[in-house]
């Protein structure tokens, strides 16, 4: 009873497979290069981390104390582009271009002013890290990083602004390869800046937040 139980459960499910396998690879198509895009902001931190940890402890202290600082106005950005997405799928379904023409301006300007809201506030926040009881030094070098960060901010939302907009029209591989470029760039210009090659100065904390 039970063998002919699974049996049947077996043939249903692959029935159901069968008939929308085709919605997995487009759905997979979709998702796969989001995930990656998305993975890249996590990279960049990541590997600011590996480049500077051979330095000593202090500069790999200060890093991770920015990163983990300007990853909650990133969160923050991120969570706040989303929005719209599936407002541009939406419009894009009813053909309605002038409602996406709308969208995407409207959320230029909103991400604009928030981009340089909390850019001034990363900004002028990081003078005022020994409220987080950090060591003096440690301080010191996460400021100068954390501010160039917060330079970032405002790019980033523009950035994100179109990224959203583009995979609201079902292009989601254009984000992914801007991501894969931009982190071994990052990892490249890093390494030069951090350890001063090819003539330039040896720019430590300081070169890896540019």
């Amino acid at each position: 009873m039970t063998g002919f139980f699974f049996t049947n459960y077996e043939s249903s499910m692959k029935q159901l497979y069968l008939k929308y396998k085709h919605h997995y690879k487009d759905n997979f198509s979709l998702a796969y290069p989001v995930v990656i895009s998305q993975l890249g902001h996590t990279l960049v931190a990541l590997s600011d981390s590996i480049i500077i940890g051979h330095t000593g402890k202090v500069p790999l202290a200060a890093v991770s104390l920015g990163n983990g600082l300007f990853s909650v106005f990133m969160v923050a950005g991120i969570g706040m582009s989303y929005g719209l997405t599936p407002l541009i799928a939406q419009e894009n379904g009813r053909g309605n271009k002038n409602a996406i023409g709308h969208l995407l301006s409207h959320s230029l300007t909103i991400h604009m002013v928030v981009g340089v809201l909390l850019s001034a506030v990363i900004y002028f926040g990081s003078s005022n890290l020994s409220f987080l009881h950090q060591e003096g030094d440690v301080a010191e070098q996460a400021r100068p990083f954390l501010r160039f960060l917060g330079f970032s901010f405002i790019p980033l939302m523009l950035f994100l602004s179109f990224k959203q907009f583009a995979e609201g029209l079902g292009f989601t591989r254009q984000a992914m390869n801007i991501s894969i470029i931009g982190n071994v760039l990052n990892v490249l210009i890093g390494i030069t800046l951090v350890y001063g090659l090819f003539g330039l100065p040896r720019m430590g904390v300081v070169g890896v937040g540019i």
